[in-house]
């Protein structure tokens, strides 16, 4: 079961938390928002690849790259209730695999290497895992322009 919980004292619409039945919290920022790839690239993601999105469901862009000196995917949404399910049900799936998995932990860059994920959050339209911890991925989003 998903709840959410508001984070702080602020506008829930601007910032909540998630919890899954005790897992840690995701945070979910600028919900009313909708998110270009183009909007984080013009604050500091510099894309590497653009996948296909056949195994992503829902997803209507997934793209690689990296933002202070991390690895961080985004997976772009037609709406803020698709990342919400489908989106926050894939990231959790991937959560934490190893890099040598050979199941579908992560994705596989052009240099064959797979990346692990240890966090993720939700931005309006778009999910966001993260490598290592959820601080560059969160960077980018408050420091990106939306297209609405």
């Amino acid at each position: 079961m998903l709840a959410i919980v508001a984070c702080g004292s602020g506008d829930t619409s601007d910032s909540v938390s998630t919890t899954n039945d005790g897992e840690e919290a995701a945070l979910v920022l600028r919900i009313d928002e909708t998110f270009t790839v183009e909007n984080f690239e013009a604050v500091g993601f510099k894309l590497n690849q653009e996948f296909d999105t056949a195994t992503v469901p829902l997803a209507t862009n997934a793209y690689y790259g990296f933002a202070s000196r991390r690895d961080i995917e985004i997976r772009k949404y037609a709406s803020h209730a698709d990342a919400m399910s489908a989106g926050v049900e894939s990231a959790l799936a991937i959560l934490g695999r190893s890099p040598a998995s050979n199941s579908a932990g992560g994705i596989i860059t052009s240099g064959n290497n797979r990346t692990s994920y240890h966090a993720y959050l939700v931005a309006g339209n778009v999910v966001m895992l993260c490598q290592t911890d959820i601080s560059a991925c969160e960077d980018l989003v408050n420091a990106a322009q939306s297209d609405g």
